[in-house]
């Protein structure tokens, strides 16, 4: 498990008279899929790189290798002409992916590994190389990324902590990621909890109360985000083609999988601090 701390920046809010910082969870593009929507991708993160907004890797950036397919690979003791080829095209992914996130190289907090991905013989990854490549830092499976915003009126700093994960598992209902999250609560301090993998967008304010520190004492609340951070993987196509052949579905469509609503969440951080108690208020927008 990693742990980074973050110094970012607040933005003038479009629609309160609060600064804020926007967050933008980007993972499971699976990129070289059939049916994975790359303009829709390129579209948010233009979006995102003009409102000043942060992301974080929720992975699955590429769809290459599972990890069953990567100890097939690994066992099949490939001549090293044709590891430089899996290499070579998979190198050429990499480039397609930065080309479409291009612009947005040091506005990320961090990139988790997802499933899907090559291993390099020289220890890389897809994963890794292209955290490098947007100049962050690689968070591995699961981290504690805590966010401090600039020091203004208030007499403390106020801070963000996000507990991040891949994700694992899965279900059929909306709530399947939500309901993962919300059981693994009372084990991760957190203001936030986000994880991918289920291509779920979907997300929930849970509040916790609690008695103020200063005289006149009263009862403070404190609210916590649980969320699943979508994907952009269309899984019913028209016309669909497995080897550009005969008629056959994605692993969506022939697993009777239903669809989800495609894209990224938005998340709001908001430092207030007033003269009873500075507090940082967190909205969310699927």
């Amino acid at each position: 498990m990693e742990i980074e701390e973050i110094r970012v920046d607040t933005v003038s809010s479009a629609t309160l008279p609060f600064d804020e910082t926007l967050l933008m969870p980007i993972g499971d593009v699976q990129l070289g899929a059939q049916g994975c929507l790359t303009d829709r991708l390129q579209r948010d993160i233009e979006w995102g790189l003009k409102h000043n907004a942060y992301f974080l890797g929720m992975g699955e950036y590429l769809d290459i290798l599972s990890p069953s397919s990567r100890a097939k690979i690994k066992t099949a003791q490939l001549y090293d002409t044709a590891e430089d080829i899996l290499e070579e095209i998979t190198e050429q992914k990499i480039a397609q992916f930065l080309k479409l996130v291009n612009g947005s190289q040091g506005r990320w907090l961090g990139m988790l590994e997802g499933h899907h991905l090559y291993a390099f013989r020289d220890g890389s990854t897809t994963d890794t190389r292209i955290a490098q490549a947007l100049k962050t830092v690689f968070l591995g499976n699961c981290a504690f990324v805590r966010l401090r915003f600039p020091r203004t009126t208030g007499k403390t700093v106020i801070t963000c902590t996000i507990w991040c994960h891949h994700g694992a598992g899965s279900g059929q209902k909306a709530s399947a990621p939500l309901n993962r999250l919300e059981n693994l609560m009372p084990y991760f301090d957190a203001d936030i909890y986000l994880i991918g993998h289920q291509h779920k967008k979907v997300g929930a304010p849970i509040d916790q109360l609690y008695m103020t520190r200063q005289k006149p004492y009263d009862i403070g609340y404190k609210t916590k985000i649980i969320a699943g951070t979508g994907g952009y993987l269309q899984g019913y196509c028209r016309g669909s083609k497995q080897g550009g052949l005969y008629p056959r579905g994605s692993y969506i469509e022939r697993g009777m999988r239903p669809p989800v609503a495609l894209g990224c969440i938005l998340l709001y951080l908001r430092p207030i601090h007033s003269e009873r108690e500075d507090r940082l208020d967190i909205n969310i927008s699927l």
